[in-house]
Order: structure tokens, then sequence, then C-alpha cells
């Protein structure tokens, strides 16, 4: 299968999962479908890192609607009654992933080209990248005085770069298949079915390493806005 496939799998479990939480939340079935999206996005945004011309230019992109899309929820929340609590949307939590990502890659590119002058340089990036993302996934709380929950949480970020630590693509699955089963077993302690997620792993298997004939790129990155306005909107007016 190609990437645009999988990832179209991956848009229509997100859909489902959506409009299981917003529409029909006592139909849990959808909810299980829905595990099946963050294993192939997470796959993807590690894939986005290796083969992008420009991480600074992958980052900006995903963290610029990250922000569009999380003014709308702002504003859907002061619509409703106030901002009690803050959720950072999936887009937040891959921006963080990339730039985790983004620095690992660097890192490891420097220690092959054995670069001692960058090295030091690297390792703090790596490390900056990492304690940034702790503070977004623990202490925004603290910061802004309400609850700030980053989707997925810490566990959700570091999942794509499982799928980096080996070049050879039979050893990056099985890599991410560990990742994801790390990430269900933590997540398994506050939602139970979280172990539907795994039956992402048997559609990852079949991808081919191709992105498919039409260039999709943007379709992709406004689908998520696009559809959760459309759900969030039949919500409000049923």
């Amino acid at each position: 299968m190609t990437s645009n496939k999988l990832k179209i799998i991956a848009c229509i479990s997100m859909a489902v999962d959506h409009v299981g939480v917003l529409l029909f939340p006592n139909i849990v079935v959808l909810r299980y479908i829905g595990r099946i999206a963050l294993p192939l996005f997470a796959y993807f945004i590690a894939e986005g890192c290796l083969h992008t011309r420009s991480k600074t230019k992958y980052f900006l992109q995903i963290f610029a609607l990250a922000v569009a899309c999380q003014l709308f929820y702002i504003g859907e929340s002061v619509i409703s009654g106030g901002i009690r609590s803050l959720y950072l949307n999936i887009l937040f939590t891959f921006s963080l992933s990339i730039a985790v990502c983004s620095a690992y890659l660097r890192l490891m590119d420097t220690i092959r080209e054995k670069n001692k002058k960058r090295l030091a340089t690297d390792i703090a990036l790596l490390a900056g990248a990492l304690a940034i993302s702790v503070f977004c996934c623990t202490g925004l709380s603290w910061l802004f005085g309400i609850p700030v929950t980053v989707d997925y949480g810490l566990v959700g970020v570091l999942l794509p770069l499982s799928a980096l630590i080996f070049k050879d693509k039979k050893w990056r699955f099985l890599s991410f298949s560990a990742g994801t089963l790390i990430y269900c077993l933590i997540r398994s302690f506050t939602l139970s079915y979280v172990w539907f997620a795994l039956l992402a792993l048997p559609l990852l298997a079949l991808y081919n390493g191709e992105r498919g004939t039409k260039k999709l790129k943007w379709f992709f990155y406004f689908f998520y806005p696009l559809h959760f306005a459309i759900i969030s909107g039949i919500d409000l007016i049923i």
C-alpha cells in the first residue's frame, strides 16, 4: 500500500472517532475504529522528517495549522460557557514530534560524519526539544493556571521517534511496533480500548515505501480542521 492510501485510512479512522466522541458517544465501536489513526499518522510524521527537504518548514506548517485549529477550539469553548481547561490538539503533539525527530536525525548525521565541532550543539538541541516536550506535556497547567492537556501526551509525542531508530525498513517497522506496544501499555491505564491501535500495524506492514501517483499533501493538512469543524457544527445544531 502507498502512503496516500494509508493516510486516507488514517483520516477515515480519525473522522469515525470524532463522530463517536461528538455525535454518538454511546456507540463505543466508533472509538475502537478511531484508535487506528494515531499509529498511522505517527509513522508518517517520522517519514516526513526523513524525507522532507526543510524540516524547519515542515515544523512551521504543522505548528501554524495547530494554532489555527486551537483558536477554533478556544472560540467554541468561549461560546459554550468559558475556558475552564485547555486541550491542545493532535497537531501540537506532532509539532513537538517533528522537533524531537528532526533534532535526533541531525544528531545521528553528526555522529556518522564524526563532526566533533557540531556534536555538543546537536546534543543540546535534542535535549532542548525533549525538555520542551516534557514541559508542554506536564508543566503548562502550572504556567496557565488551568488544566492543560496535550493530545496523547508525551508518549504520543515520542511515538514517531521509534520509527527512526533504524534505517532498514524491516527493523524500522519492528522498532515502531515495539513503540506502539509501549504506547498502548502506558495509555491502557486511562483508556482500556487503546489496544485497538495495534490494528494499524498489519496495515503498516503492507506499506511499499511509495507515496502514490497524486500529491495529496494539502488535502491531508486541511482534512483535520475541516472535518472537525463540520462534525462540531453538526453537534452544535443538533
